[in-house]
């Protein structure tokens, strides 16, 4: 929802002529954006104002997605297939979900991984 507001704010929709009411189940990735529509993006992040008016009531405040692609990744090191001795963890992996506090079991497991094995590869 965050990144169908942000396109709406920065006029992305009327720049590529795609209905403002958009279909929930599609969506336009960074490759389908011109040059021109990331500078309006960025523009529309880093001079926006955002008023937090309170919590929502179904937890509607959880409203990041995305994040490391667990396809890239060795699973059992957390290490890049395409970086080696690049190690990620916690929330910048593309881990989503309603979490209930597991995304702080998520987080210490993957840092102890990466961890473990980052500094296995430094002895090495």
């Amino acid at each position: 929802r965050l990144w169908v507001h942000i396109l709406q704010r920065s006029n992305v929709f009327d720049d590529n002529n795609i209905d403002n009411k958009i279909n929930e189940n599609e969506t336009i990735t960074w490759e389908k954006l011109k040059k021109n529509d990331i500078e309006k993006i960025v523009n529309q992040i880093i001079s926006c104002k955002y008023e937090v008016i309170g919590r929502g009531e179904y937890k509607d405040e959880f409203v990041t997605c995305g994040g490391v692609n667990l396809k890239e990744l060795n699973f059992e090191t957390l290490e890049s297939k395409f970086i080696p001795g690049m190690f990620f963890a916690g929330e910048v992996l593309d881990i989503d979900g309603i979490t209930g506090g597991y995304n702080f079991q998520s987080a210490w497991t993957t840092g102890w991984i990466a961890g473990h094995h980052s500094a296995k590869k430094l002895l090495e």
